[in-house]
C-alpha cells in the first residue's frame, strides 16, 4: 500500500485510492514492514465492480445491509492499539479529494457514507497478530442516486511518529495512519452531470496576509479529477489584473466543497473595488465565473506592508551620497592645507 507525506489532517490526499477512482493503476501493498507499525488489507468480495480495483467498489440494493471487513495486522514485537473509523470523502482546500476524519459535509448530500455505516472501533492487537474488523453499512430504503464515496481510516492514537526511513510512510499531526476508501452505488450505469457553482468570496487573512477564499461546491453526487483553476483578480477601475493564480490536477469528492485560495499578488493595491475571475476546466467540462469584491483600507494596507520585493539600489541616493562625501574630504584636505601654509 503507498502512502504520501502529509502534516495536517484536511490536507491529506491519498493518492494510492484516487489510483484506482480516477483511472490510474492500483497500488499493491509494501512487502516492508510500513512505517505505520500496522498494515491495513481490505478483505475484497467477490462482487467488486472492478476486479483491478485496491479499494472497495459495489453495487448495493436500496433498504439492503452490507458488511465491509478488513484485515488489520501488528508486524511489530509489542503490542499496539488502533482505531478503525469510517470517514466521507471530502475536498481539502488543496483541491484534492481527502479521505480524513471531518466535520466538512455539504447540504446537497442526500446521505452520507458515515450515516449509513456502523460506528468506529477500537482494536488491540499483539505482537505479530492480525485481526478482521467488520462494519455494517445500512442503504437507505429510497437508495440514493450516484456515488457515496468515504473510506475506513486506521490510525494508532498513542504511537508517536518518528522520521520515515523511506518513502512508504506520511506523518499525520505526528501519528501515522492508512485507509481504504469504500465506492458505493445503486445504478452503476447512471450518468450523473457534474454541478460546480461559485458559492460566495470573501476576502480574509491567512496567516496575517489578506487573501480570497473562493468557495466552490460540487452539488452532484459525482467524483471528478482534472480540475484545473485559472483564476485573475482584477482592478474595477482600471481593468488591470493584478494577480493571477492556477491550479492543476485537482478533483473533488461527490457533494463537496472546498475554498480555494487565492493571493492578491506581489504589488502595492489600493483600496476599492475589485473582481475575481475563475476559469475551470474537467476534461471537456468548462465553467466560468466572476465575482465583485471590495478590498477595505485595513486589508489593502495589511497587504502592502507584508510585501516582499527584490531589493533595488538606489543609485541616485549612493551616488548623492558619495559627491557629498567627496566633497566633504576635499574641504577638509583644503582646511588643512591652509591652516598648515599659515603655521609655516
Amino acid at each position: 500500500m503507498w502512502f504520501k507525506k502529509i502534516s495536517q489532517w484536511w490536507v491529506l490526499v491519498l493518492a494510492f485510492m484516487l489510483g484506482g477512482l480516477l483511472g490510474m493503476q492500483p497500488i499493491h501493498a509494501a512487502t516492508s514492514t510500513p512505517a505505520s507499525g500496522f498494515v491495513l488489507t481490505p478483505l475484497l468480495p467477490k462482487d467488486q465492480l472492478d476486479k483491478q480495483a485496491g479499494y472497495f467498489n459495489l453495487k448495493v440494493t436500496p433498504g439492503s445491509t452490507r458488511e465491509l471487513k478488513v484485515s488489520v495486522s501488528n508486524p511489530s514485537k509489542s503490542a499496539i492499539t488502533l482505531e478503525v473509523t469510517p470517514v466521507n470523502a471530502t475536498t481539502s482546500d488543496a483541491g484534492s479529494v481527502a479521505y480524513v476524519p471531518s466535520n466538512r459535509q455539504d447540504p446537497s448530500a442526500t446521505t452520507t457514507f458515515k450515516d449509513m455505516t456502523s460506528a468506529g472501533v477500537t482494536v488491540q492487537l499483539a505482537a505479530h497478530q492480525a485481526k478482521t474488523v467488520g462494519f455494517t453499512v445500512t442503504i437507505p430504503k429510497n437508495g440514493f442516486k450516484g456515488e457515496v464515496l468515504g473510506g475506513l481510516f486506521v490510525t494508532n492514537p498513542t504511537a508517536s511518529a518518528t522520521k520515515p526511513t523511506n518513502d512508504q510512510g506520511f506523518v499525520l499531526k505526528n501519528r501515522y495512519a492508512e485507509v481504504t476508501a469504500v465506492a458505493l452505488w445503486c445504478q452503476p450505469q447512471e450518468t450523473i452531470p457534474v454541478q460546480l457553482v461559485l458559492d460566495q468570496v470573501k476576502v480574509t487573512t491567512d496567516n496575517g496576509q489578506p487573501v480570497l477564499f473562493a468557495k466552490l461546491r460540487n452539488l452532484a453526487p459525482t467524483l471528478f479529477g482534472q480540475l484545473t483553476i485559472q483564476a485573475r483578480v482584477i482592478d474595477r477601475a482600471t481593468r488591470k489584473t493584478v494577480a493571477t493564480q492556477r491550479l492543476k490536477s485537482g478533483s473533488m469528492a461527490p457533494n463537496s466543497w472546498f475554498n480555494y485560495h487565492v493571493a492578491l499578488g506581489s504589488d502595492r493595491l489600493a483600496a476599492g473595488n475589485y473582481q475575481l475571475k475563475l476559469h475551470l476546466t474537467s476534461g471537456t467540462r468548462v465553467w466560468n465565473f466572476s465575482h465583485n469584491f471590495t478590498l477595505t483600507a485595513q486589508r489593502a494596507s495589511q497587504h502592502n506592508h507584508r510585501l516582499v520585493g527584490p531589493h533595488k539600489v538606489n543609485w541616485w541616493l549612493w551616488g548623492s551620497l558619495a559627491l557629498v562625501g567627496l566633497l566633504a574630504l576635499l574641504m577638509a584636505a583644503y582646511w588643512f592645507g591652509q591652516r598648515r601654509s599659515r603655521k609655516e
